[in-house]
């Protein structure tokens, strides 16, 4: 059995924002994990989130892992994902609370305006 790490490092906060790199592997195993971190934000007050995901992996298995509930984490959160891989654009292309960003550069003049 392969294992899988992931990891998430908050690098910046103004409430109601908080931007979190997350690196590593998601996969069934790592999916619950990352789903409980932002859900865990959300109870202590964030709402909007600033994910980097330039480093992250999907594996094979991330549809039954349950990647297109990874951001059915509270009511009124929103998200912009910087550099999410083919996997994660393909399972929220339509989820009208994710916001795609495929350069750094815009999601940061977006952090600067909300």
């Amino acid at each position: 059995m392969k294992t899988m790490i992931v990891r998430m490092r908050i690098l910046a906060e103004a409430p109601p924002q908080v931007w979190i790199a997350i690196s590593g592997t998601l996969g069934p195993a790592t999916i619950p994990r990352v789903r409980q971190g932002l859900h865990d934000r959300i109870k202590a007050g964030t709402s909007i989130f600033f994910l980097d995901l330039r480093e992250v992996r999907c594996t094979c298995e991330t549809d039954r892992g349950g990647l297109p509930t990874l951001f059915a984490v509270g009511p009124g959160a929103r998200f912009h994902l910087i550099g999410a891989p083919a996997e994660i654009r393909h399972s929220v292309r339509t989820d009208p609370r994710l916001t795609l960003h495929s350069r750094l550069d815009s999601a940061w003049q977006r952090w600067a305006q909300d």
